[in-house]
Formats: structure tokens, sequence, C-alpha cells
């Protein structure tokens, strides 16, 4: 009441005042006041809505719950216990038959599971009759002996090796016809000894390298290495090279250097009557570097530094770099380089890449000047890797070799040196499935750029390499390989005349291509009893590995191992 009044006292005033125009004065003080309100006193009548409570009786059964008793089982504890190592055989013996009358035999044995030290002894026998047409007599054999130790003294692996290994092969790079056939029955014990050789080589090799497992520390790998190696023509060489190495990692570099000492002391006879000639050098390199790695990085930078006092003493540096950064969780890793070195030229490095040398050929050192290489290696899947690769090098006095005629019948091969370029563009692809599928394929374009000779002799612009092996259960063990090599130049020397004067006449020829395929093939009878089957050059081919030197057609074999 009291606002509604006061409300309408308020409102009156404004109300005549829109009604009237005019100037209005008003004077005084308005003080209103509001009248006390009377309260309404309601009290509530409380109604009760409390129930009585009913009286409750009740008894306690004397009955037990039976609950049956449980007793629960409790798995046994997984114990990180080694798997039980199979079966280990020290030894097995092979022997084989195949085409041309060639025999195989073959002994293994080592001392077996040993922490601390093991031996063995491996002997192999090889030989065949040849049996090439439109050719010479091509026996060769081959009889190895090696002999292994290998030990742990603290934190020290020794290993030692005693080799010998003695090579018969034939000068059959002549044509074969019934005129030559009568001058070589009728030619003196000496002469038809010409057309054969034997390479002798005896050798010891030890090591002793650190194997801490803490890489702060120093590591160190000391090694030893003599031949004595020789023919039956009485050219023989003893060369002895040794290796001390170091290295020691501090946080995320690893300093290492190598010291390489190669001594050769060489006497050669073109024949066993004639003179002699010597060639005596020493070789000595010093290979500091420094590598880091990181996550997804890796450096390397060295120098090579050589002393060569084989005929005049030269001295040799090669810078030697190389770095890596992989992408996409090693997916792709290219990868850059810088190489270059000495290398050393002996009797036994030569003969053993081409056995038809003649009986002394002149010795040079090749230097590598340079090669500078960069490619793409990574993987498509886990187990698909691939290697893309381009580079381009220089040598001085790489060893090219050609045919001299060796009169009155057959030809030798001799060593020439040239300065040569070399550019190469590969690929490679790699598949595996655990164990039991492997392949692997490769092809390598070369175009070669010669100083002194014509043409790269013998040396091919490109070639194909293929692997593969499938083992079905590991029952059945199947293997094949290829290698097919392009249209190669080659050259043979004039022939000398009755009275020693050369016929200003040579031959340059080229080497048709060839593919080469191995098929093998092994089944495991028993643990202990397996047949093999060895098939080379099935597809027959008659091609030239070195001119005037055709290799075997379809050589077959079959054998047997046994374990024990």
């Amino acid at each position: 009441m009291k606002r509604t009044l006061l409300s309408a006292a308020v409102l009156i005033p404004f109300a005549l005042l829109a009604q009237t125009e005019g100037e209005y004065v008003i004077q005084g003080i308005y003080n209103p006041t509001l009248i006390d309100a009377q309260k309404i006193d309601l009290r509530p009548e409380g109604i009760d809505t409390i129930l009585p409570t009913l009286p409750v009786t009740y008894s306690l059964l004397p009955t037990r719950a039976e609950i049956p008793p449980r007793v629960d089982s409790l798995t046994a504890a997984k114990l990180n216990v080694e798997k039980a190592l199979g079966q280990l055989y020290k030894g097995y013996v092979k022997a084989g038959f195949g085409l041309y009358s060639t025999p195989l035999g073959e002994l293994y044995y080592d001392q077996g599971r040993n922490r601390k030290n093991g031996f063995g002894v491996h002997l192999k026998h090889l030989s065949s009759n040849g049996g090439l047409d439109d050719v010479g007599p091509s026996n060769y054999s081959n009889n190895s002996v090696d002999a292994f130790y290998r030990g742990i003294i603290q934190k020290n692996e020794a290993s030692g090796r005693l080799i010998y290994d003695r090579r018969r092969i034939s000068y059959y790079g002549y044509p074969s016809n019934d005129s030559i056939e009568n001058s070589i029955q009728n030619a003196p014990e000496a002469t038809k000894d010409r057309l054969k050789q034997f390479y002798n080589d005896l050798g010891f090799a030890a090591r002793v390298r650190s194997i801490n497992e803490d890489s702060s520390k120093l590591a160190h790998d000391v090694a030893l290495e003599a031949h004595s190696y020789s023919n039956n023509s009485r050219s023989r060489e003893t060369n002895i090279r040794a290796s001390i190495s170091a290295g020691l990692q501090e946080k995320t570099e690893y300093y290492h250097a190598t010291l390489l000492i190669d001594n050769n002391a060489y006497r050669g006879y073109p024949s066993p009557d004639s003179a002699d000639f010597r060639q005596n050098g020493t070789l000595i390199g010093l290979m500091p570097s420094v590598r880091t790695v990181g996550r997804k990085y890796f450096v390397r930078a060295g120098v090579g530094l050589y002393l060569d006092a084989l005929g005049e003493t030269t001295f040799h540096f090669f810078p030697q770099a190389y770095a890596h950064y992989a992408l996409f969780d090693n997916i792709l890793v290219p990868y850059v380089g810088l190489d270059g070195e000495r290398r050393r030229n002996s009797f036994r490095s030569l003969t053993r890449e081409n056995p038809w040398l003649n009986p002394a050929p002149r010795l040079r050192n090749t230097s590598e000047l340079f090669d500078l290489y960069g490619g793409l290696r990574g993987s498509f899947a886990n187990n698909l890797g691939f290697d893309v690769r381009a580079s381009f090098s220089s040598f001085d006095n790489m060893a090219l070799f050609v045919n001299t005629p060796n009169p009155p019948f057959g030809d030798r091969m001799t060593a020439v040196y040239d300065e040569v370029e070399v550019t190469n563009f590969s690929g490679e692809l790699t598949y595996s499935r655990s164990t039991d599928l492997r392949l692997s394929a490769r092809m390598d374009v070369y175009k070669y750029t010669t100083k002194v000779q014509d043409e790269p002799w013998n040396l091919p612009p490109y070639k194909l390499t293929f692997a593969a092996r499938y083992s079905l259960r590991d029952k059945l063990v199947l293997k094949a390989e290829a290698l097919f090599l392009a249209r190669r130049p080659a050259y043979r020397a004039p022939e000398p005349t009755s009275d020693n004067t050369i016929v200003a006449v040579s031959t340059r020829t080229e080497l048709d291509g060839f593919l080469d395929l191995y098929v093998g093939a092994e089944y495991r009878y028993t643990k202990r009893l397996s047949l093999f089957l060895d098939m080379s050059n099935i597809t027959a081919s008659k091609y030239e590995r070195w001119y005037r030197h055709p290799v075997q057609r379809g050589l077959i074999m079959l054998g047997a191992t046994y374990s024990f």
C-alpha cells in the first residue's frame, strides 16, 4: 500500500505538467514515508506422521554354510634359458667326379665348440684332363692344405693360419693339329716342360686384435702375413706384409690409424736356363682417419700416405673421405666418397688373376690416383634392397694382359701397364626371405680411356652377375649363378722370325660375349649324408676368358658329402 501511494504522489505532478504548458517552480522538500504493513499471522496445524513401531521377532538358524575349499594352481615361471644347441659335427668328407675326368676330394675337420680356442684343417684336391677341342692339352690340378688356430687370451683374439697351395696349369693357347702334335712328341723334355707350369705357395698368417666391449678404450689390430711363392721356371718371390691398426672412441668421434709395411723380394727367370733379373722393394703406408656418427649421418675423413721403394723411391698422397645421410628411417641413404691408394702388384697376385702369364712377369705397383663416387642405397621393403652408384677413377700403372708368342708353339700372356681412366655405372638388387631364399643381381657399365695402349685389352664394357639360393625345408638346397661379359678387345703381339727379328704384324681381335650359367643342387638324405649335383657352363658356350684360352663346356659333377 505504501508503495502504491508513493508512486501516485510522484507521478501526479508529472502528469499535470504534461497537460499544462508553462514554467513551474517547486519549493520545499518532499519526504515520502511508508506506512507499516500488518503481517498476517498464519500458524499451520501440524499433522503427526510418525507411525507406531510394530514388534519384530526373529531367530538364528544353527546351520553352517558349506563352502568347498579351492586350491588355485600356479603357472610355472618362465626362465630365460638358452635354447639347446643342435648337434655340431666336427668335420666332413666330400667326394665327386665329373666330365673331362674331373675328380674332387675334400676333407674338413675342426675342434668343435669351445669358448677359449679352436683349431682345424682343410684339405682339397681338384683336377681335370681338360678335354678341350682345337687347342693343346689343357690339363690342370689344384691341391691345397689349410691349417688354422683361434684362441682368446684375456681381452684379445689371437689367430693363425698355415697354408700350402699347389696349382698346375698347361699353356694350351695354340691350335692343335697333327704337325704341332708331332713336334711336341719329338721335342726334348725341356721343351715339353715349357708347356706346363706349377705354382707353389707356402704361406703363414697371424693376427692379434682386441675385443674390448668398452669403445672408449684403445683398440688394436696387429697382423702379419708371409708367402714364399715360386714356379717350375725357378722364378721366386718372398713377400712379408705387416699392419698395425689402432682406434679410440671419444664421444661421437672415432680416431683410427693404420701403419702398413709391405716388403717384396722377387727374382724372375724367363726360362729355366735363362739369366735372372731381380725386383726388390718396400711399400710403407700410413692411413690416419677420423669419423663421426650421428643418428642419421656418418662422416669419415682421412689421408693415405705411401712411400714406395720399388726401384726409384716415390712418395704418394691420396685424400680419402666418405659421408652418408639416412632419410625416411634408412629407406633411402644417399652417399658420396673419395678414395685412393697405392697397391702392390706381385708375382703371386698377377698369376692368380691370370695363370697363363709368362714365367717371369715384370712388376710395377699400381696407383689408384682417385676414385670419386656417389650413389643411393636403401630398401623398398624389409627384405628388398638396392644400390645404384656412379664413379670416376684414374689409375697409374694398371695391369693389362696381352698374348705373346711362345715359339715353337703356344701362346703365353704378358702384363703391360698403362694409365687408365674408368667411368662406371652400376646397379644392384638383393632380396632375402629369412634363410630360405636369397637373390642378388648386379649390372656394371664401364667406359675406359687408355693413354699408351690402343684399347683396354680384355676389359669388358659391361658385366652382369646373378646369384640365387633356395632351401626347401632344409632338405633340398638349390643354387644358381650367372655371369655375362660383353665383347672385349684382345691383342696378340707379332711373331718373331727364325732369325729373332720381329715381323711388324700384330693381331687385334674381339672376344665374343658369353653367358656362363651354373646350377647346383644338394639333397640332404640324412643329417650326416647329402648328395650334390653341380653343372657349370650348362649352356655349353664356347667362349674364351682370355684370348686363345677357351673354357670347359658343360661340366657336370656328381658327388656326396658325409659329416662326422
